[in-house]
């Protein structure tokens, strides 16, 4: 089963991966604090799928296309959504909209499978 996000102007996927790399980050520094085993091993899946999904963005921007699709697993819906709901106060404007209209995007995807 794959989740298809159609139409995505490369832009706003820079925007998403460089988001994804802090929230990648902000997690490795908490995972050496992380008491709790499985909190830990959470942390360490996340982190591990958002590393894979920083490249899939990063083949995207360097396509020179201007927009494009993105097919990703459930598990990498859910694990965007979450990068995507993070809240993180430096966000500009433009990052909070296109966060916010991602996270929209994938909701209304996953709760459609």
């Amino acid at each position: 089963m794959k989740i298809t996000l159609k139409k995505i102007k490369i832009v706003d996927i820079e925007i998403i991966q460089s988001e994804l790399l802090k929230f990648i980050r902000e997690k490795v520094d908490n995972i050496s604090n992380c008491n709790d085993y499985q909190k830990y091993c959470n942390d360490i899946i996340v982190i591990d799928t958002l590393q894979s999904m920083f490249f899939i963005f990063r083949t995207k921007i360097e396509s020179k296309k201007l927009v494009t699709n993105i097919i990703l697993t459930p598990t990498q819906s859910v694990i965007l959504l979450f990068c995507c709901q993070w809240e993180r106060e430096q966000r500009t404007e433009s990052q909070r909209f296109v966060m916010q209209t991602t996270s929209d995007l994938l909701h209304e995807k996953l709760v459609n499978i």
